[in-house]
């Protein structure tokens, strides 16, 4: 179960997360070479690999792909658009920490328009102006900062990440007013309501994984190896801000990552 995690991206505690950054193929220029791994604890991350790995075979895979074969695609999309609405406050906050002001005035529109136009988010209405998704978390602006990645980890049902992006993840829940809602509020549906969300977009993330994680086990070498080769490029991808068409393997809006829509 690559990138599979349950609230916790608890660490996310009550935000479920995937930190699965994939691709099967990768920039030339991004290669991570194998002497440059920043893997210390790789006996111990194989065998949480192992574990997440079997744990997603029987579990989250096979729902996964119940979800793709037998809801619709319209439906599919929009729930993935509405999901992807809902984390516009935490695109917005890490754009604006970065001092990226032009990126966050794109957030705050897409929101915007698409809150009202997208009927809350279904319909990716803010697309035909041109506006693309700005996408950023808080491990992207600790590295715009300049803090560095640190060793390579592999948590429990959470997946790939590195002492940065597990600060990063935490305080992507912290910064969501969303959960904070669902806790706090005295709405019985609240806390339910988020715990849906962060069910359907557990399975929204994984749903792109399936047939790239099937094919990149079934060619590599060592799979472990390659899924944190690729899991490397592709953050340091998302860190640079390439276009989604530069990021291999990604279909329109996915995000292999924690979920956070």
């Amino acid at each position: 179960m690559i990138g599979f995690s349950f609230v916790p991206r608890s660490l996310r505690r009550a935000s479920i997360g995937a930190l699965c950054a994939l691709s099967l193929t990768a920039a030339p220029a991004l290669a991570v070479d194998e002497d440059d791994a920043n893997d210390p604890l790789e006996p111990v991350n194989r065998a949480i690999f192992s574990f997440n790995t079997t744990v997603d075979r029987y579990t989250l895979k096979p729902v996964a792909k119940g979800y793709r074969d037998y809801v619709p695609e319209p439906a599919r999309k929009g729930i993935h658009n509405a999901l992807v609405n809902l984390r516009s406050p935490i695109d917005l906050l890490n754009t604006l920490l970065q001092g990226d002001f032009d990126r966050s005035l794109i957030v705050l529109k897409r929101f915007v328009v698409n809150s009202t136009a997208g009927i809350g988010g279904l319909i990716d209405a803010a697309a035909e102006t041109g506006d693309v998704r700005q996408q950023e978390d808080f491990g992207q602006t600790l590295a715009v900062w300049g803090v560095g990645e640190g060793p390579y980890l592999m948590w429990p049902l959470f997946g790939p990440s590195n002492p940065r992006d597990t600060v990063g993840a935490v305080a992507d829940v912290v910064s969501d007013p969303l959960f904070w809602i669902g806790m706090n509020s005295g709405w019985d549906a609240a806390g339910p309501l988020m715990w849906t969300r962060y069910g359907l977009t557990l399975v929204d993330n994984r749903v792109p994984l399936i047939d790239p994680l099937e094919e990149l086990e079934r060619t590599s070498v060592d799979y472990y190896v390659a899924v944190r080769d690729m899991v490397r490029q592709r953050r340091m991808l998302e860190i640079m801000n390439r276009s989604a068409a530069d990021r291999p393997g990604e279909g329109e809006g996915y995000r292999f990552s924690f979920p956070q829509s």
